[in-house]
């Protein structure tokens, strides 16, 4: 690419044209003017020819008549008999000689060209008038013009060349402040915009081509770093995965390793081996059940658990989580409030797995001999289950935290005491895709909303 100076550029190519047309003009009136003084030069010697005739006609003598038409110039020769006399300039010019051109030359005049002097004969009187005058003043009018125009024209380029000098200044400014622009980018500022007054001009153009480059710039910028931050908590994300994964499965694989060594080391008796059998089908149903547990939410986080929405009623399927929790619950009392018919639209399988999740949790949070309510009703167009129970509850800085995976607020809580840590995340993207929320909000407990639905036709 070509760098030289766009100032520089601009002016020498108008002061380039200027002189083309200054030296065509000048071509032009050196050859108009010349041909008009040669033509004006023949006029008057063809004045002077036909002012002859009317002298000769007065009866003056030849050499009057020759003084009368010397002068300006203009050399006479007048031949009469064999004598030949020639006109001389007189001291006081007398009057008479014609002010004006005739409109054609007199009958019998001829006029000759020889060399730079231009001659007309006529004959008058019965003698032969020769009139001549020189071009050489013709030739040095014009060199005189030359010189002239040739030091008019240098002043004009002078001129122009420092005006233009100024005017491209101004005429590029929009370019120094692109310039100015791009080197701001280079250094990191991407806010910079040239935002130009008229983007229909060629700079306007322009600018408004690199405002939407460096918008669209800026937002590659954007996405790349959103991309670069997504795959970085992505990676992250995984580690921490893996880690919980690995540490979960550490317990019971140790406590099948523990009962398969035991079982191959000694020969116990029934009942014991009987024990160390059904402790390695519960760690078994343990780490499969924590393995499906993740392949669950990360379907639900990548939006893959879809299925055919259908008519449920939430009361009947509350009564029946309820009635299973309470065979589990160990002394624990559990309520259910429930309108007869509560309505959503959602799969049953996984809005029970809900409920499920919530019970679960409610009852390792809470005592031998607490409490656990469970509140169903329609509020505002929404349905809302709400379970509490008579634990500790959950400090505010970490009603967020308890839905990420494998957190566990009670580091007692794991073993068979504590779930898998997967269950209050696996609720609520679960209640997310059914349209609704989960939340922790009640004291000492949650929050299911979902959107009512209509029981079926």
């Amino acid at each position: 690419m070509r760098t030289t100076s766009l100032r520089l550029r601009v002016i020498a190519a108008v002061l380039g044209a200027l002189s083309v047309v200054l030296v065509c003009v000048g071509i032009l009136i050196n050859v108009v003017l010349g041909e008009q003084l040669r033509a004006d030069l023949q006029q008057r010697l063809v004045d002077r020819a036909g002012y002859a005739q009317i002298l000769a006609e007065q009866g003056l003598s030849a050499q009057s008549l020759a003084n009368q038409l010397t002068g300006d110039d203009v050399t006479v020769a007048f031949s009469l008999g064999g004598d030949t006399v020639y006109g001389r300039v007189e001291p006081t010019p007398r009057a008479g000689k014609p002010s004006g051109p005739h409109a054609s030359p007199p009958p019998g005049a001829v006029i000759t060209q020889r060399g730079n002097e231009v001659a007309v004969t006529q004959t008058v009187a019965g003698g032969t008038l020769t009139l001549s005058a020189s071009e050489a003043g013709i030739d040095q009018t014009l060199s005189q013009l030359r010189t002239i125009e040739i030091v008019a024209a240098a002043a004009t380029l002078l001129v122009t060349g420092l005006l233009l000098t100024g005017v491209v200044g101004v005429a590029l400014r929009p370019l120094t402040r692109m310039t100015a622009l791009a080197v701001g980018i280079a250094h990191g500022d991407r806010g910079g915009r040239l935002r130009p007054s008229n983007p229909r001009t060629e700079i306007g153009r322009t600018a408004a081509a690199i405002d939407d480059m460096l918008q669209a710039l800026e937002a590659a910028e954007t996405t790349a770093r959103d991309a670069a931050h997504d795959a970085a908590d992505a990676e992250e994300r995984m580690r921490r995965l893996l880690a919980d994964v690995s540490h979960e499965l550490r317990t019971p694989e140790a406590g099948l390793q523990a009962s398969a060594e035991t079982l191959l080391r000694t020969n116990p008796a029934r009942a014991e081996r009987e024990r160390l059998t059904v402790g390695m089908i519960q760690q078994t149903h343990r780490a499969a059940r924590l393995v499906n547990d993740l392949l669950l939410i990360e379907r639900l986080d990548q939006g893959g658990e879809q299925r055919m929405p259908e008519p449920v009623n939430l009361s009947t399927l509350a009564e029946r989580v309820v009635a299973e929790q309470r065979l589990l619950a160990e002394g624990r009392s559990i309520s259910l409030s429930a309108q007869r018919e509560v309505w959503v639209h959602g799969d049953a399988e996984r809005l029970g797995q809900i409920v499920t999740n919530l019970l679960d949790n409610a009852r390792h949070a809470t005592d031998a001999d607490g409490t656990i309510s469970v509140v169903l009703r329609v509020r505002d167009g929404s349905v809302q289950l709400e379970v509490g129970d008579s634990g500790a509850g959950v400090a505010p800085a970490d009603r967020e935290r308890i839905f990420e995976r494998f957190v566990r607020l009670d580091p007692a809580r794991s073993g068979s005491r504590g779930g898998s840590g997967l269950g209050l995340p696996i609720a609520r993207a679960l209640a997310r895709a059914h349209g609704g929320t989960l939340a922790y909000g009640l004291p000492g407990g949650f929050t299911l909303t979902l959107p009512s639905g209509t029981p079926p036709a």
